[in-house]
């Protein structure tokens, strides 16, 4: 019986982003989308900005690339891009930069507080200069 997965891996220059066996990938292509199987028939194609999604043991992940080349062999799907994110990357990426907005909006807030305050306080002295004259 053939093997029911495919090994998918995914490169950046700097890293493998990716090297799992994944049951089905599907791709963003530039006039749609195209599925792979295990023991698909090989091609090249480019790849344009998109993403991916792949099946591993029923479950579906997804990967954001900046365009590339795909590479489709018997046993191998080879993705190289000059860059790529998975989507629990961008998940926690996205937490941190919410995170960060609000320790800043908090900043903002305790910054115009204290304006304010020392407004208040050059006011009254000003107030009290006046007085005196």
């Amino acid at each position: 019986m053939p093997d029911k997965t495919t090994k998918l891996e995914i490169r950046t220059p700097d890293e493998i982003i990716l090297n799992e066996d994944v049951t089905s990938i599907r791709v963003q292509v530039a006039d749609g989308w195209w599925g792979i199987l295990p023991h698909h028939a090989p091609f090249i194609a480019a790849l344009p900005v998109g993403l991916l999604i792949y099946r591993k043991n029923g479950k579906q992940h997804y990967v954001a690339l900046a365009g590339g080349t795909l590479e489709v062999q018997r046993e191998k799907v080879l993705i190289l891009t000059a860059a790529a994110r998975r989507a629990d990357e961008l998940a926690a990426l996205k937490k941190a930069l919410e995170e960060r907005r609000r320790e800043e909006e908090k900043a903002a807030f305790h910054a115009r507080i204290e304006y304010e305050r020392a407004r208040a306080a050059l006011m009254r002295a000003l107030m009290e200069e006046a007085k005196k004259r």
